[in-house]
């Protein structure tokens, strides 16, 4: 009996050395490659699933107009609960009304998982507040396209710029990879085009009833600048929370540990490559962490919105049917910017949208 423990454990320590072995084996063979435009199609119809995309130029991850996420909605519920998506974040939702809708513009800045980002997001809703076990209040509905608004901000760190987001959306993003930051280092400075005076005045009413002073926000015709730092509304408690804390630490190591690995590249695409070449699971942990759909099913489940709908496609599919529309996109989206949703399915030059 002890020979047989003895012979399997030296089986098992012989196979693990030749995984071991195998394995540098394999990431020493590894070489980026050269051709970048390939490069970003490749993250791009991987990221797509997610309703993500890359931007070589300005170095970030941003959400697409036409993400699945466009049929989610939004509610206080979501902030209550980011938590859980290792997100350690600053909300600061703006509520107000304006031609027959009650209207949200939320902005948020933080740590999301191992990147560091920021986003400015718009719904609005006809319907009543909504009353169930787990939540109860206003469900705001995502915005028709008719009423996605020009909108930029410039996220700092200190004095430092992380990085710029300019487009007209519903929900603008921006997301470094690799980046650790405390939310009371990020500011932001935010800029709103409203279509006419009335609801740039409203959103200035819900601004001001949020605790804005006049020092924090300036108008110029119907556009608003904010100098977002500290939240002026109440945040959630799970944000306050011990578990906030450790999620921080955990994302500051994870950070660390990224850029330990792929410190031998100085390209956001070859470290990419590299980690799906070397580390496959790591990579597609990744990318379903981005925004998961895990946590807006169980939104639908909780029967908060039932009219969500989840792209069932697979990553593999979906890369060959948004090929040709990717590919019409992906040259000059390495030299400028592009936005690859079908309702704006072209690359406009960076210096127009930022």
């Amino acid at each position: 009996m002890i020979k047989i423990i003895l012979i399997s454990l030296i089986v098992i320590g012989l196979l693990l050395i030749i995984s071991i072995f195998d394995f540098k084996q394999k990431i020493k063979n590894f070489k980026p490659n050269k051709n970048k435009i390939q490069q970003l199609q490749n993250i791009n119809n991987d990221l797509k699933y997610a309703g993500f995309a890359y931007c070589a130029k300005g170095d970030y991850f941003y959400s697409l107009k036409n993400c699945w996420q466009y049929d989610a909605g939004y509610c206080k519920f979501f902030d209550d609960n980011s938590i859980f998506l290792n997100m350690a974040i600053h909300c600061e939702p703006i509520t107000f009304s304006y031609g027959g809708k009650r209207w949200l513009i939320e902005f948020w800045k933080g740590q999301y998982g191992i990147t560091t980002g920021a986003e400015i997001g718009i719904y609005n809703t006809r319907k009543k507040d909504i009353k169930t076990n787990i939540f109860s209040g206003t469900y705001y509905e995502k915005i028709n396209p008719n009423e996605f608004l020009p909108m930029s901000f410039i996220l700092k760190k200190g004095k430092k710029t992380i990085l710029k987001r300019k487009s007209t959306h519903w929900w603008l993003t921006g997301f470094k990879l690799g980046q650790y930051s405390k939310r009371s280092k990020l500011s932001m400075k935010i800029k709103i085009k409203f279509p006419n005076n009335m609801m740039r005045d409203s959103f200035i009413i819900g601004l001001t009833k949020a605790g804005y002073s006049k020092s924090e926000y300036s108008v110029f015709n119907n556009t608003v600048k904010i100098i977002y730092t500290t939240p002026h509304t109440h945040q959630p408690l799970s944000q306050k929370s011990i578990q906030c804390a450790m999620v921080q630490q955990t994302n500051s190591n994870n950070c660390k540990i990224f850029n330990m690995a792929t410190k031998k590249y100085k390209n956001t695409l070859d470290k990419l490559e590299y980690i799906k070449y070397s580390m496959p699971v790591i990579y597609d942990m990744f990318i379903d962490s981005i925004y998961g759909k895990k946590f807006y099913e169980q939104i639908k489940k909780l029967k908060l919105n039932k009219n969500i709908q989840f792209d069932n496609i697979s990553t593999k599919q979906n890369k060959t049917n948004n090929n040709n529309c990717l590919a019409s996109c992906i040259e000059l989206d390495y030299m400028s910017f592009c936005d690859n949703t079908p309702d704006n399915n072209k690359c406009q030059d960076k210096n127009n949208k930022q």
